[in-house]
């Protein structure tokens, strides 16, 4: 064997060293790395509790935004004004949320009501808030179809 292999072969392993080490150090300042480990749990625990949370409020916009479509298109099926104006005020509220995508599916459909009811600068202007807004490509491309349309009329 060469000298150099030798030389490595006889220093203590790199892993085990570190291990003695950190166990040392542990034995040494135990009651600091019990607190610390309790606070990263706690924090671990928060982190997770958060996750949740937010999922859960994702999950009742989702829910929401299904509810209003429904009303909306019970609308476009019998003409019901109760059912726009249920549908409008599902999708006000869930505009007002910003989570996620859900707000500006929310305003496209704001929208398309007020462009039902022939408020056709209002529906204009929340489809440039869309298309300012939004990283979407499928949301852009409806509202600049939309406003093509208005531009029409």
């Amino acid at each position: 064997m060469k000298k150099k292999d030798k030389e490595i072969i006889q220093k203590p392993d790199m892993l085990l060293t570190l291990f003695a080490s950190t166990m040392q150090f542990i034995r040494n300042n135990s009651k600091q790395c019990i607190v610390g480990l309790v606070i990263f749990l706690i924090a671990l625990a928060a982190g997770y509790a958060y996750t949740l949370h937010v999922k859960s409020q994702y999950d009742k916009i989702q829910y929401k935004l299904t509810q209003g479509i429904q009303f909306f298109n019970e609308y476009n099926s019998n003409g019901k004004q109760e059912n726009i104006d249920k549908a409008e005020t599902i999708f006000n509220e869930i505009s007002q949320k910003k989570m996620k995508q859900s707000h500006y599916v929310a305003k496209l459909y704001l929208a398309k009501i007020d462009y039902i009811r022939g408020k056709n600068e209002d529906a204009k202007k929340i489809y440039q808030e869309i298309i300012k807004g939004t990283s979407d490509s499928v949301l852009k491309a409806l509202s600049e179809k939309a406003i093509k349309h208005i531009d029409k009329k």
